[in-house]
Order: structure tokens, then C-alpha cells, then sequence
């Protein structure tokens, strides 16, 4: 592809470029954190697709302290985009609210069909094992929960709202026959692993105001209740007045391709979709003060209370 592909950091802090893309593997333990600020001081833009979306809404104080430090130090912009958290979870979903005058409840379901991925990594998360097993592998549960709390805790702040109390679910459903690809799971096993998290509002209502679910699973057999093959995302608002979408992520409508082919790889569209808008994010990091650039967010939506959203934009 012609990248010159290098393992000295210290050359590479040398090139004069406008940004790093920062892709490395995610671990779920925000192993990233020191890389990232050496980056940042050292005077680099960096754009990601790790759970870092609007990081200062979540995460602990002392990060946040020095990640605008770091900023300050090299003059540099910080931003965290892709497809969920920020594309559908923030700049579509909520922007879908611009034509409710009344919300009860925002739902957002991921379905996404793990079978093409490799059998290394699904058996390292749980799948094909009891679910009483699957439940003890921690970095299950902690690499979603640090999307999902991107996404719940910018939606708290888009929406104009404080939660009462944000809980964190995992289940762990077993197949109930068995899957042959792409390696096998017997019934009884696991074939769907569901993230959730949700955040309260009392005065609201009873029920969560804002849920995310991640749905991993094997093949349409393992679909959650009420939703279709070919359903990539699901989101349910009520309110007034309420709402359904279904969005597929397609290679194309008009062929059944599941992935595109790069070199001698195959890529699930969804991955081109993460990507993109860290990309589009690049030209305006550029034009931003040094700091974190947060989400650019939907524009005019329901907040609960409308006047708020003067200040918010």
C-alpha cells in the first residue's frame, strides 16, 4: 500500500503530519492512557476510535487533568469519534428527538453478527462456553461497558439531564442449537453476549431514559427479541411523539456481500463506518484551540428543557 510501517517511536514523533490516527488494541483497561498522552504533549493531534468519546464526562479527574495538560503542553487537539459511541449513538439517535415535544425513553440496540470474526477472540469472551464461565471473564464485560459509558454519559449531556443512578448489565445466552461456524458451539453454550446500560431519571418515569444495548452474536438464530436479520441497529424512542429506526450496515443494496476485500483482508463494513468519521473529524481538529474536541453532536434536539439549548450549542 505503500506505508512505511516503523516501531521507532521517536521517529515517528519526528514527521511533521496533522494528526495520528490512534487504532491501537483495546484491552478494556484504558491501557492506552500514558501513549496517548505522550502523543498529545509531545505536539501531535491524535483522533481515535477507542472509548474515549467526550472521555471528560466519564472519566476520572486525574485523567481528565492530565489530558488537558498534556494538550497544553504540545499545543495539540484530542478527539475520540467512530460509528458507536458518536455517529449513530449521539449525532443520529438524538438528533432523531429534533421532532419530539415529549421523551419517555431512548433505546439503542447494536446487533452485530460475530461469525466472520476469528475463533481466537469470541472463545477468549465467552462464546461456546456455559454462561455461568462466560460470566467470570472480566475483559467481557469491561471493554463494552467503557463504550457504553461514552454513550450513556454524552447523551446525559446532550439531552439536559442528570441521572439518578446509571447500572450496568451483562447476560449471556445460550444457543439453543448448535452453531457450526466459524467454529463450533454446542447448545447449552454461549451464542449471544448482551452489554446494557441505562440511566434514570426519576422525575421522568420509572424505566431508564436512555439504554445501549451491544448485542454480540452468532448468526441471525441469536438475534435479541424483535428485531429482523439485517437489522445492524435498532432505536426506540418514546415520547411525542415516539419512534422506531432500523439501520443495516451494508457493503452493498445490491448484493449479500458481507465484506469488502483490502489486500489479503476482509473488512465488515461496520469497521469502514468507525473509521470514516475520525477521518472527518481531522479538518477541524486542525482549526480547534488546543484541548479536547468533544462530539460534534446532533444539532437542534429535545432537551428537557429547551432553553438550555441556547448555551448548549
Amino acid at each position: 500500500m505503500g506505508i512505511t510501517l516503523t516501531c521507532d517511536v521517536d521517529a515517528l514523533l519526528r514527521i511533521n503530519c496533522d494528526c495520528i490516527v490512534y487504532t491501537a488494541h483495546d484491552e478494556g483497561r484504558y491501557h492506552t492512557d500514558d501513549e496517548i498522552l505522550m502523543l498529545l504533549a509531545a505536539g501531535k493531534n491524535v483522533v481515535t476510535p477507542l472509548p474515549y468519546q467526550n472521555a471528560h464526562l466519564f472519566r476520572e479527574e486525574d485523567f481528565v487533568t492530565r489530558l488537558k495538560a498534556a494538550c497544553s503542553q504540545g499545543k495539540s487537539v484530542f478527539h475520540a469519534g467512530g460509528i458507536d459511541p458518536d455517529l449513530i449513538s449521539d449525532r443520529i439517535l438524538l438528533g432523531l428527538t429534533g421532532a419530539c415535544a415529549d421523551v419517555r425513553s431512548i433505546k439503542l440496540q447494536e446487533n452485530w453478527d460475530c461469525s466472520l470474526a476469528a475463533p481466537g477472540p469470541l472463545k477468549h469472551v465467552g462464546f461456546g462456553m456455559l454462561p455461568a464461565d462466560a460470566e467470570k471473564i472480566e475483559i467481557t464485560r469491561t471493554i463494552a461497558a467503557n463504550f457504553t459509558k461514552a454513550v450513556v454519559y454524552t447523551a446525559e449531556k446532550v439531552l439536559g439531564v442528570k441521572y439518578d443512578r446509571v447500572i450496568e448489565s451483562h447476560d449471556y445466552i445460550p444457543s439453543p442449537i448448535d452453531i457450526e461456524a466459524p467454529f463450533l458451539i454446542k447448545a447449552g453454550t454461549v451464542g449471544r453476549i448482551t452489554h446494557r446500560m441505562e440511566g434514570f431519571v426519576d422525575k421522568i418515569g420509572p424505566e431508564a431514559l436512555f439504554t445501549i444495548e451491544y448485542h454480540w452474536l452468532m448468526g441471525n438464530g441469536m438475534l435479541p427479541e424483535g428485531v429482523q436479520p439485517g437489522q445492524y441497529y435498532v432505536a426506540t424512542i418514546e415520547g411525542r411523539p415516539s419512534m422506531r429506526m432500523t439501520l443495516d450496515i451494508k457493503v452493498s443494496n445490491r448484493n449479500d456481500d458481507r465484506t469488502f476485500t483490502l489486500g489479503k483482508l476482509n473488512i465488515e463494513p461496520s469497521y469502514v463506518a468507525t473509521l470514516t468519521p475520525c477521518l472527518q473529524a481531522v479538518p477541524h481538529m486542525l482549526v480547534a484551540e488546543p484541548g479536547i474536541l468533544p462530539s460534534f453532536g446532533p444539532s437542534l434536539h429535545w432537551m428537557q428543557d429547551l432553553r438550555d439549548s441556547v448555551g448548549n450549542t
